[in-house]
């Protein structure tokens, strides 16, 4: 898949060519099939003018277009690319300086730990909703790949997704076959997103059983 991805780099057309040379690199991951980008990387396309930061709506659309036309470079061998502007109106100050180098902040402490209640288990798939006021919170939260339910130091099963289309908020966990379902409540935590897999302020780190309160 590389080789292929790499191949795809041909001499481009002199117009191109002003912007800067083409110097194709290795994604930092394949996900799906879809190059993901690791620190320092950027999209760009063969003919293109524009350097991209992040999946946005022109990648999505030359992938699924020309999918040969898309290739992974270093931010420092742009050229005289410029920023694509959907790039630019989605990235926050915290993402501009993650892009540089640097670790976006973490969230605030009163907001880093989310509390959850299970409302449903079926077939394997574990429902636990939030509070409402911390919707807006979750609707800035991503679910990265392999984001972990654990319970005792145990995996116990992986996030999937978090849904913010209710008044209290889920977070939908698949189960692991092996593990026992343990009622009670749970809770969230969130730190700053991996750069090249989200493109929200905050990720879900882990779900685990909340502390339980000491007996008075």
């Amino acid at each position: 898949m590389i080789r292929r991805y790499l191949k795809s780099a041909r001499p481009a057309p002199a117009d191109a060519r002003a912007v800067g040379e083409l110097k194709p690199v290795p994604p930092a991951a394949w996900r799906e099939g879809r190059p993901v980008l690791g620190p320092d990387q950027v999209y760009v396309m063969k003919y293109g003018r524009e350097f991209h930061t992040q999946w946005c709506q022109a990648v999505a659309e030359k992938w699924a277009s020309a999918p040969r036309g898309l290739l992974v470079t270093l931010l420092a061998d742009v050229g005289s690319r410029s920023r694509c502007p959907q790039c630019s109106r989605a990235a926050s100050p915290a993402r501009e300086r993650h892009t540089r180098g640097r670790h976006a902040p973490e969230p605030a402490p009163s907001a880093s730990v989310i509390p959850l209640r299970v409302v449903g288990i079926a077939h394997g798939i574990l429902y636990l909703a939030a509070r409402p006021e911390f919707r807006d919170l979750l609707s800035g939260t991503a679910v990265e790949p392999a984001t972990p339910l654990l319970v005792g130091g145990r995996r116990d099963g992986m996030v999937v997704r978090v849904d913010v289309s209710r008044d209290e908020p889920l977070l939908v966990v698949q189960m692991d076959p092996r593990a026992a379902f343990r009622d009670g409540p749970y809770q969230a935590r969130l730190r700053a997103p991996l750069q090249r897999s989200a493109t929200k302020p905050y990720a879900v780190e882990a779900i685990e059983p909340a502390p339980r309160e000491p007996d008075s």
